[in-house]
C-alpha cells in the first residue's frame, strides 16, 4: 500500500472550460487531486472544507473577483501559506502588481501555454508541500519541548534568568520551596534566596563560569522566605541564539535538603560515639571526661590558628578525644601504676599508639581515619624522638602534631592523686624549652599567642576528682 501523499489543488474560473484544460494538463504529470470552483464564494467554501495545497485563481470573475477572494484568503491565519496562482488574460504591469500585492505567488497567462502552466504549478507545489512538511517537524517538535518542560517542572526546580541575572521564569516547584509567590521572584536576582553564609566568592564562580558559555554544577545552601535553610544540587546552564549570543540562563534544580539532614545527623552520630569512646578510654587509665573534652577544644584553637579549613578543624576537634583510645589494651597494673613505669611496662604502655591505630585504620570513613591519624602520632616527635614510628617534622601529620601539644599542655596542668598540676609559667616554659625538640616551632608559637584561650578551656571544663 503507497504512502504517496497526494497534493490537492483548487482550480477557480467561472468558465468550465478552463477548468478542464487545467485539469487536463495537470493530469499528464502527476496524480493530483482537483477540486474546482466556478466563483469566488464557492472557492471559499471548497478552502474551508479541504486541505488545500495549491490555488489556481482566475483574475476577473463576476460578483467576487480573484483579486478579493485572494486578499479573503490571505487575511485568514488559517488559509494565508496557501500558495495563490492567478489565471489571467490581463498581463500588463499595472495588473500584474494588483495581483502580488492582493498575496498571489505567481501567475499564468490566458490563453495557457502547457509547458509554462506545468513549470509554475510544479514549482510552487514542491515549496507548499516542504513548507508543509517542515511546518509539521515544527509543529512536533513543539509538542516534544512541551511534554519535555512539563516532566523538567514537575521533577526539578525551574528558574528562568535574563543576561543580567534576573529572574523571567520560576515553576511552581521553585515558589513552593522559597516560601515566594511568582509575582515576588519575577524581576529579582537569585539573592532573593541566597543564605548569608555562602561567601560571594562561590557567587562569583558560578557568575564567571556561565559568562563563559559553560554549565555550572554545585550544592548551593538558600533560604526561604521565612528563614528556613533548604539545600540543591543545582546545574546553570548558558542558552544561545544562532549568533552564539547568550540570551538568557535556566537552572535546574534538586532539594537535596533531607540527604543533607541525614548526612550531618550520622556525621553528629559519629562524633557522639567517638567521644564516648575517648571517654571510655581515659576511664580506664583514671583519667576524666573533662580531660579528653580539653584536649579537643584545645586541638580546635590550634587548628583555627594554624590555618585548617572549617571542615579539618571539626574533624580534628571531634577525633582528638581518641588519642588514648588505645590504652584500653594495656593492663591494668601499668596503665594505672602510681610510680614510675619499668623500662619494660613503658614498652608495654607505649603499645596504645599502635593499638589505637589498629581500630581505626581500615575504615574508608575520613573520620575514622582521622580518628586512627591522632591515635598514632600524637606521640611523635619533631626531632624524631617520638614513638611509635619515629618520624620527625611535617612526616607528622598535623593533627597528630595538634594533638601532641593539646595532650601535654592538660596533662602537665592537670592535678592527680599521684602528681601536682604544674602553674602556668611552669607549663609554658617547658613548651619553649621543647620548641622544634619535642614539638612543631609554629604550633608552640601558637600556643603562646592563645594561651588565654586555653585558660578559659581549663577553666570551663573542670575535673571531678573524688
Amino acid at each position: 500500500m503507497s504512502n504517496k501523499v497526494i497534493p490537492t489543488l483548487l482550480v477557480v474560473d467561472d468558465e468550465p472550460r478552463n477548468i478542464q484544460v487545467v485539469s487536463n494538463v495537470l493530469k499528464e504529470i502527476d496524480d493530483y487531486h482537483i477540486l474546482y470552483a466556478t466563483n469566488g464564494e464557492q472557492a471559499l467554501q471548497r478552502v474551508e472544507k479541504n486541505d488545500i495545497d495549491l490555488i489556481l485563481l482566475d483574475m476577473m470573475m463576476p460578483l467576487l473577483d480573484g483579486l478579493e477572494t485572494c486578499k479573503r484568503l490571505k487575511a485568514d491565519p488559517r488559509y494565508s501559506a496557501i500558495p495563490v496562482i492567478f489565471l489571467t488574460a490581463k498581463n500588463d504591469e499595472e495588473s500584474l502588481i494588483k495581483a502580488f500585492d492582493a498575496g498571489a505567488v505567481d501567475y499564468v497567462s490566458k490563453p495557457f501555454l502547457r509547458r509554462e502552466l506545468i513549470a509554475r504549478v510544479t514549482t510552487h507545489l514542491h515549496l507548499r508541500l516542504a513548507q508543509k512538511e517542515l511546518s509539521s517537524e515544527l509543529y512536533e517538535n513543539k509538542e516534544l519541548l512541551k511534554q519535555y518542560k512539563e516532566i523538567v517542572d514537575l521533577s526539578s526546580i525551574v528558574t528562568k534568568s535574563d543576561p543580567s541575572g534576573r529572574i523571567i521564569y520560576a515553576n511552581d516547584n521553585f515558589c513552593a520551596i522559597s516560601g515566594y509567590t511568582h509575582n515576588e521572584l519575577l524581576g529579582k536576582s537569585h539573592n532573593i534566596v541566597r543564605h548569608p553564609e555562602v561567601p560571594s566568592s562561590f557567587y562569583k564562580d558560578m557568575w564567571a563560569t556561565i559568562q563563559q558559555k559553560q554549565p555550572w554544577r554545585g550544592i548551593v545552601k538558600n533560604i526561604t522566605k521565612e528563614g528556613k535553610i533548604y539545600v540543591v544540587d543545582a546545574v546553570v546552564s548558558p542558552i544561545l541564539n544562532s549568533k552564539d549570543e547568550i540570551i538568557e540562563y535556566i537552572s535546574l534544580r534538586k532539594d537535596i535538603t533531607p540527604l543533607i539532614e541525614l548526612k550531618e545527623e550520622i556525621e553528629a552520630t559519629q562524633k557522639e560515639l567517638i567521644l564516648m569512646l575517648g571517654n571510655v578510654g581515659e576511664n580506664r587509665s583514671k583519667e576524666t571526661a573533662a580531660h579528653v573534652r580539653r584536649v579537643a577544644e584545645y586541638a580546635k584553637i590550634l587548628a583555627v590558628a594554624y590555618g585548617l579549613s572549617p571542615s579539618e578543624c571539626e574533624i580534628l576537634w571531634s577525633t582528638a578525644t581518641m588519642h588514648d583510645i588505645g590504652k584500653v589494651g594495656i593492663p591494668d597494673h601499668i596503665l594505672n601504676k602510681p610510680g614510675k613505669l619499668s623500662d619494660e611496662e613503658f614498652a608495654i604502655m607505649k603499645t596504645h599508639a599502635e593499638t589505637g591505630y589498629s581500630f581505626f585504620k581500615n575504615s574508608s570513613r575520613r573520620l575514622l581515619q582521622a580518628a586512627a591519624i591522632v591515635a598514632h602520632e600524637h606521640h611523635e616527635r619533631w626531632d624524631g624522638l617520638g614513638y611509635p614510628r619515629g618520624i620527625a617534622g611535617e612526616d607528622i601529620h598535623i593533627f597528630g602534631r595538634i594533638t601532641a601539644i593539646a595532650d601535654v599542655f592538660d596533662a602537665l596542668g592537670a592535678k592527680r592523686v599521684y602528681k601536682r598540676g604544674w602553674e602556668i609559667d611552669e607549663i609554658l616554659n617547658y613548651f619553649k624549652e621543647q620548641s622544634a625538640k619535642q614539638f612543631d616551632p609554629k604550633l608552640v608559637e601558637l600556643l603562646l599567642v592563645n594561651v588565654d584561650k586555653f585558660l578559659a578551656i581549663n577553666e570551663t571544663y573542670q575535673d571531678i576528682l573524688e
